[in-house]
């Protein structure tokens, strides 16, 4: 079992009281949880007042105390020279079936990729995996998560919830197979898994507190307590400098970026789902390859496409689309199978998956914004702020598919002229959705916005209206670099006078450049949010450069031709994440 004197050389390091809030929970000098069963001050809390009633209390019933806080007492036992009582194991049978049953040899942080139809999962998911030999010598897994369950499809509701009330919180303690299946092959999202450098003294530090956390209720906050940030804390008890990594919001691509940058990353296994290993493939094959690939669906076919399936990876890439085709009932079981029999042996390829699409190369989930704009009312200054998400026309290579999520998006225009400074935009919640669709994987893409946002007047001037709006359609990988889409969707914006229903549809043209950069092409024909002649067309050019991860600039020109005038504007924007 863990030692004082190991625990206490392992901190020579780092502050006393470091590991003490990290046990709590503190952050910025408040406790994050504030359930009685877990904080003994929580009316009058302070480090210093939990720290004396955990060691009054421990005075007072040593194995009471111990088995209700092992990793306080362990660890402050290593610092106030506290007697542990040598038999404290057996007086705690549930805290040593829990040792006994999830072992801690081996630590992993996991990924699980992104998916945008959960609110809860938006910006993926993060979570321990625990493994080695039980108290049977049978090797187990256990998946150490945290994660609240949405209620309500009330947008509103769910942001209120999410943000200021908060919502019940769960952190679960159950076998990583279960996740496994869940997350791969049902949700068909990728499960990274980054094994972790650690001390057999700090993995049970950890065990411990994790004994600590799983009895009491939690309280879920998306932008301040979510599963990154109680993940980050919890991994900081194995190395303290993972803190620096702690801003106010913390996601769970920043977690991995935090251990990656740390060196605690020993190696790393990815779990990929069906549709991402199949694309990952395609993305790895030549183009021509992979359209003669796409034609076979007999034993004739695969004379025609003797060239193509010469490749190392055309045998699992046409497996895959076999599977699929079987699935869509295009082909019988037998039909498949006589195909895959006619198909070319060859030995597995090795298809190095670890950059791609990774976690930890995606720019930060928060941003700033500094634009110029020229329109025909004149120049303005836009100031954009983003808590949490990223904008279709930013650096999405390493994401599944070209996205757009917006949090909390706050747009403030300023008039230099004339020294006005109003509210442009507030997206309380904007998601997008422009995954290509395919005949092995059919999928729809889609988007939903809730918000405010600036809308087109028949007469000259600058006006925006509360709105939610929805659309759906198709997107199409019309080159390895080009993705074309056609959206249609209706909506309802609002005034403090009065509301307006709509009717839209978009279509446009995605294109990967050269040198780091992006085109987007869209068109718009759109209904009009004004009563009266406020129809209109928009047509729209975008070009991206991310000169680095974090920084990006933006030139756009858009031009909206209504049934009385024509508009013409053009933005300059310097985009920083953070």
């Amino acid at each position: 079992m863990l030692s004082a004197s190991a625990l206490a050389k392992s901190d020579q390091t780092a502050a006393v009281d470091e590991t003490w809030s990290l046990l709590l929970h503190v952050w910025q000098g408040q406790p994050q949880i504030q359930h009685p069963q877990f904080l003994l001050s929580a009316d009058h809390f302070s480090a210093a007042a939990e720290q004396a009633k955990t060691v009054a209390l421990f005075r007072q019933d040593p194995y009471r105390a111990f088995c209700r806080f092992p990793a306080r007492l362990t660890y402050l036992a290593a610092q106030q020279q506290l007697t542990l009582p040598a038999d404290r194991w057996s007086h705690c049978p549930e805290l040593q079936k829990f040792l006994d049953h999830v072992p801690f040899s081996t630590l992993e942080l996991v990924y699980a990729s992104e998916v945008l139809s959960s609110a809860s999962s938006m910006l993926g998911h993060i979570f321990i995996k625990a493994s080695g030999q039980n108290q049977r010598g049978v090797e187990v897994a256990h998946s150490l998560a945290y994660f609240t369950e949405i209620t309500t499809l009330n947008p509103v509701r769910l942001l209120i919830e999410s943000t200021v009330t908060g919502m019940p919180g769960f952190f679960s303690v159950r076998p990583f197979q279960k996740d496994l299946r869940q997350y791969r092959d049902v949700e068909q999202r990728n499960l990274w898994q980054f094994q972790l450098t650690a001390s057999a003294e700090r993995r049970q530090l950890l065990q411990l507190h994790i004994w600590e956390l799983h009895q009491i209720d939690l309280t879920y906050y998306f932008q301040s307590f979510n599963c990154a940030t109680l993940t980050l804390e919890m991994l900081a008890l194995l190395a303290p400098d993972l803190l620096q990594q702690r801003g106010n919001i913390v996601s769970p691509a920043d977690v991995v970026k935090a251990v990656s940058q740390q060196h605690l990353v020993q190696s790393t296994l990815i779990e990929p789902a069906q549709p991402w290993l199949f694309y990952a493939m395609a993305d790895s094959m030549p183009a021509a390859v992979v359209q003669q690939l796409d034609q076979v669906t007999s034993k004739a076919d695969l004379t025609a496409a003797h060239f193509a399936l010469q490749h190392p990876l055309a045998g699992p890439y046409t497996d895959i689309r076999l599977q699929r085709l079987v699935a869509q009932q295009q082909l019988s079981v037998d039909e498949a199978r006589q195909i895959r029999q006619a198909l070319p042996v060859f030995a597995a390829p090795q298809l190095d998956l670890s950059r791609y699409k990774h976690p930890a190369l995606t720019p930060q989930d928060s941003a700033i914004a500094l634009s110029w704009q020229q329109d025909e009312a004149g120049n303005q200054l836009l100031f954009d702020w983003l808590p949490a998400g990223h904008w279709l026309s930013g650096d999405n290579r390493q994401y599944l598919a070209e996205s757009e999520l917006l949090i909390g998006h706050t747009r403030l225009a300023l008039a230099p002229d004339r020294m006005t400074l109003r509210l442009q935009e507030l997206a309380l919640y904007s998601v997008r959705a422009l995954t290509p669709d395919s005949q092995a994987f059919p999928v729809w893409s889609g988007e939903l916005y809730l918000g405010y946002r600036p809308v087109y007047q028949p007469e000259p001037g600058r006006s925006s209206r509360g709105e939610i709006a929805a659309a759906g359609g198709k997107s199409y990988r019309l080159h390895p670099d080009v993705i074309g889409y056609g959206l249609a969707g209706a909506g309802v914006s609002s005034s403090w006078r009065h509301s307006q229903a709509f009717l839209y549809a978009k279509t446009g043209l995605l294109f990967e450049l050269a040198a780091d950069s992006k085109l987007q092409l869209q068109y718009m024909r759109h209904s009009g949010q004004e009563r009266g002649a406020s129809a209109y067309q928009q047509f729209e050019a975008t070009l991206s450069w991310f000169g680095q991860q974090d920084q990006a600039v933006h030139w756009q020109w858009s031009r909206v031709i209504g049934q009385t005038r024509a508009d013409n504007q053009l933005t300059l924007r310097f985009v920083q994440f953070y």
